[in-house]
């Protein structure tokens, strides 16, 4: 069971660092497309909520699977601060969440090739901390 749940978890990480890179890549190529994306979340209750379940999974994927990666603590504090953050969010309305992001999104859009480069460096750091694990 244990061994499911790890690798599970490896994959789960292993997904959201190659989709960081992926999203830096379209943020280079084609920024529109990155704004649409971005510009779908919170736009409904179902977006929202489906929102909070993938960092929720990716934040308790990191939990279990930090120890057995490269900078150990890091991806712990980053697991437990995406699942915390979720938790608060959780039961922040739909539509708040909305305005927040209808008054941060402008900033990332400006900044969008600075978003590719943060976004590519984060997916790499993942990937090569999960994949030259720790043991």
């Amino acid at each position: 069971m244990r061994q499911a749940l790890n690798y599970a978890a490896f994959v789960m990480i292993f997904v959201a660092g190659i989709w960081l890179i992926g999203l830096a890549v379209v943020a280079f190529v084609r920024p529109e497309r990155v704004k649409a994306f971005f510009g779908k979340f919170a736009s409904s209750a179902f977006a929202h909520f489906l929102e909070m379940f993938v960092r929720l999974i990716v934040g308790a994927a990191f939990v279990v699977y930090a120890p057995q990666m490269l900078f150990t603590t890091v991806f712990t504090a980053f697991g437990w601060l995406l699942i915390f953050t979720t938790a608060v969010l959780s039961f922040v309305p739909w539509k708040l969440h909305r305005k927040f992001a209808d008054r941060s999104l402008p900033l990332m859009y400006e900044w969008m090739t600075m978003f590719g480069i943060v976004s590519l460096a984060g997916g790499g750091f993942i990937v090569y901390s999960l994949l030259f694990d720790a043991n």
